[in-house]
């Protein structure tokens, strides 16, 4: 095909491994991005730290159960979209009850007035790159490699 045609990539040498294989990718990164997300949720939901009377201690304890449950459900393909949709809604909300107020894209080494860690104290980058994650699966949904398609013959929702 031409220099600026609709060509999907199969004519080039990248193009045409990759589209061969956009399955298996789709599966890897699927279960990358569940992996970082089960981690994070265990961490909150297990290993936080919070003072006891800290106000967001209740939320983080359901955004870190919310974010395991989901990301099995994306890792195994089983509801993937109501998982990725869940997710989706929760990284909106942690965005704007967390992360708004630190300011973008960072704020180094720290937001006026506050001591943490400058690491700590980020603009919700993650978060934004996560709603997107989460929103692209949502849309695609679990693909070829899904519990759902293994038990039911098609993605449930």
């Amino acid at each position: 095909m031409a220099v600026g045609t609709n060509d999907p990539g199969g004519n080039s040498i990248f193009g045409s491994f990759f589209l061969k294989y956009k399955d298996e990718f789709y599966l890897l990164f699927r279960l990358i991005f569940a992996f970082m997300v089960i981690l994070h949720g265990i961490q909150k939901a297990f290993l936080w730290g919070f003072p006891a009377d800290h106000p967001l201690d209740s939320w983080v304890d359901i955004a870190g159960w919310l974010e395991v449950i989901a990301a099995l459900l994306i890792a195994f393909g089983f509801l993937t979209r109501l998982g990725a949709g869940a997710l989706a809604v929760m990284t909106i909300v942690a965005y704007f009850m967390v992360h708004a107020g630190n300011g973008w894209p960072h704020a180094f080494p720290n937001p006026p007035g506050d001591t943490g860690s400058a690491f700590g104290a980020h603009g919700g980058e993650v978060t934004i790159l996560w709603f997107a994650i989460a929103g692209i699966i949502g849309i695609l949904g679990a693909g070829k490699y899904a519990l759902d398609c293994a038990i039911f013959k098609k993605e449930m929702l």
